[in-house]
This record gives structure tokens, C-alpha cells and sequence, in this order.
């Protein structure tokens, strides 16, 4: 009897270890499952905000995006990145940025990883030249192409799901409406009208409102840290005196000098003043965030 007893206490163990080994192998594949689906989803860093809020519509559920600069105070122009964003980017499917300069660092941090693949909006999706302006952004319509650039490049990587980026990309560009049926609201009303900015930034929603922008050599001084020539200067002024100009696009991330001097002047004049920023505000959508400044070109022309 002791002897049936410690066999079948044996067995018993046994099966005990089976079904634990069993349970264990059960539970490795649960998570192995978990961690390969995981793993299918793609990964977007995009260098600001703005792009990220765009990839993400396009995505959709189908990829990770994340945006390396969200605060207004970082310029992308001056941006020093960090190791932690290095590795971030190495390990990314798609580094997606503006171009043209703008975030070149992206290029570089992209260049240490064999699979990470960059799509620049300004370089790869519109095929613009080196020295064109960067500030891509500013003209819906370049963020529409840009949409359907990525919807494209998604599509190439994960064909499985081309449907759903085609989708997301006309799906975007309905998303920015309210921005460009303002700009179509207010052309007719800016066409022609003489305009000048403090500094480029705002130059492709003034070309897509039809303006005539004037002193772009002031503007694009400034944006180089240099001081407009004696000549250049002297123009500007005698144009605000003489109220040639429609209104003033004055960047309010730039101040100090020259540009305060040239603001206090078209308010002197009672020149009206359009204030915009380069980067998008905090916790605000690319589609208030245009409105709001058109809004602001909206309340001049109606005077």
C-alpha cells in the first residue's frame, strides 16, 4: 500500500509539472502574439507638432506617431536634440519633416539607423528646391499634397492597409476646409493689396490670399540675424508713411531692434498689424491656428 501510494503521488507531481509547463508555454505564446502585433504597428516621429498632428490623421490606428518638438518656444531652425530623441528617431519607420533646412538634424539623427526612412515634406512630397522658403505650412494646400506624399509612403510599407491611408488622406484634407474656403472667402478681397512681413514666415498664405508682398529684402534680412541696409530700411518707412501697405505681418517670436522699430512705426501710421507666430501654439489644432490669423486679415479687409 505505501508503495501504490508514492507512485501515485508521483504521477500526480508529474502531471502537476506537465500542466505547469504546459500553462507556461500557453502564456509565452499569448505574449509572444502580443508583442509581434505590436511590433506590426509602425512608428512615426515627426519633427514637430504640426506634422505629427497630420501623420496621426493618416495613420489612423495603424502607426505610433509621436512629434519631437511640441513647444512653441523651441525653434526647429536652433533645435539641439537630445540622445534620448537620437535613439528615438534610429528606431523609427519613418522620420517625417518639413525640409528644406528647416529640421535638418532629422536627416542626420536618421542617417545612424538602417531603417528608419525620412520623407521630407519640402524635399521628398513637393519637390522643392534647395533655398526655397520652408515655412511649408503656412498654404493648406501644401499640407494636403503633404497627406497624400505620406498616405503614399504608408501605403508602400504596409499595403495591407492603403485603404484606410487613402482614406485618412482625403479625410485630412476635408479636415482643413474651414481654412481654405477662408482663404478662397478672402481673396478677392486681399488680391493685389500691398503687404510686407517682418519676417517670411507667413509668405505662402499671402501668395495663396493673392497679396503683393513688398520688402521681402527687410524680411529676409531679418530672418538671417542681419540688419536690412540703410537703402532697404529707408523704403520700408517711406511705404508705411505714405500708407502704401494694406497691413504689417509682424512674426511676434521675433522681436528686439529693427522689428520693433518698424512695428512701432506702422502703428504710429496706423498701419494695420496681422501678428502670426512660426510655430504652432500648445495644445492647438494646424486648423485654428491658421483661422485665427485669417481672422485677423479678415477684420482689416472689412473695414
Amino acid at each position: 500500500m505505501m508503495m501504490q501510494k508514492k507512485k501515485t503521488t508521483i504521477v500526480v507531481t508529474i502531471l502537476v509539472l506537465i500542466l505547469a509547463v504546459v500553462g507556461g508555454l500557453v502564456a509565452w505564446q499569448s505574449n509572444s502574439q502580443k508583442d509581434d502585433k505590436k511590433s506590426d504597428k509602425l512608428t512615426i516621429v515627426a519633427s514637430t507638432n504640426v506634422y505629427a498632428e497630420l501623420a496621426k490623421t493618416v495613420a489612423g490606428d495603424h502607426a505610433d506617431v509621436s512629434a519631437i518638438i511640441t513647444k512653441q518656444s523651441v525653434s526647429p531652425e536652433d533645435y539641439e536634440p537630445t540622445n534620448a530623441v537620437a535613439k528615438k528617431v534610429a528606431k523609427a519607420d519613418i522620420a517625417f519633416g518639413n525640409g528644406l533646412g528647416y529640421d535638418a538634424w532629422l536627416q542626420k539623427l536618421a542617417k545612424t539607423s538602417k531603417s528608419t526612412q525620412v520623407l521630407y515634406v519640402g524635399n521628398d512630397i513637393l519637390n522643392k528646391k534647395s533655398g526655397s522658403n520652408p515655412h511649408l505650412w503656412n498654404d493648406p494646400e501644401n499640407m494636403i499634397k503633404a497627406a497624400q506624399g505620406l498616405a503614399d509612403t504608408l501605403s508602400k510599407k504596409d499595403p495591407k492597409h492603403k485603404a484606410d491611408y487613402e482614406a485618412n488622406a482625403k479625410a485630412y484634407a476635408t479636415k482643413l476646409k474651414p481654412v481654405t474656403d477662408k482663404i478662397a472667402e478672402l481673396k478677392s478681397e486681399v488680391a493685389g493689396k500691398e503687404v510686407m512681413e517682418t519676417e517670411p514666415v507667413y509668405e505662402y498664405m499671402l501668395d495663396a490670399l493673392g497679396a503683393n508682398v513688398v520688402g521681402t529684402d527687410f524680411a529676409e534680412a531679418i530672418e538671417e540675424g542681419n540688419d536690412p541696409s540703410p537703402a532697404v530700411l529707408t523704403d520700408i518707412q517711406n511705404k508705411i508713411k505714405n500708407h502704401e501697405l494694406a497691413f504689417l505681418v509682424y512674426n511676434t517670436q521675433t522681436t528686439g531692434g529693427t522689428v520693433d522699430k518698424i512695428v512701432k512705426l506702422a502703428k504710429d501710421n496706423n498701419i494695420p498689424i496681422v501678428k502670426v507666430t512660426e510655430t504652432s501654439p500648445e495644445k492647438t489644432s494646424y486648423v485654428d491656428w491658421k483661422l485665427s490669423e485669417l481672422k485677423q486679415v479678415q477684420e482689416i479687409v472689412a473695414k
